[in-house]
């Protein structure tokens, strides 16, 4: 069953702090190994998620969530929250977190 801590918050969030979830261009990012069901590329202070449906996160602290391309939606503790590509959340506390859609996404330790 998954651990879903009520206290972890999910916030989405506008410019200019959304343009933090996402790594500049001139970014370099390793090769990369393969989760679930995508790949994990770690470069700097982001990860980047090439997911191919469905993500799980375990969130200890504070990182923002940034949404590079696709759609669908996160659960969490309480609910479901849909996005869009260009959309930025920030996840803040300790729990965990699914990432449901295809797609691409970064995530920042803040």
């Amino acid at each position: 069953m998954p651990f879903y801590n009520r206290n972890m918050r999910l916030i989405r969030l506008t410019q200019p702090i959304a343009a933090e979830a996402f790594p500049p261009d001139d970014l370099i990012f390793d090769e990369g190994i393969a989760v679930q069901s995508g790949r994990l590329f770690r470069g700097g202070n982001y990860l980047r998620i090439e997911s191919g449906g469905r993500f799980k996160r375990f969130c200890a602290g504070c990182e923002l969530v940034g949404v590079a391309e696709g759609s669908g939606f996160i659960k969490w503790a309480r609910g479901e929250t849909p996005f869009a590509a260009g959309d930025a959340f920030e996840a803040d506390g300790e729990g965990e977190y699914e990432l449901y859609g295809v797609g691409r996404y970064y995530i920042a330790k803040r």
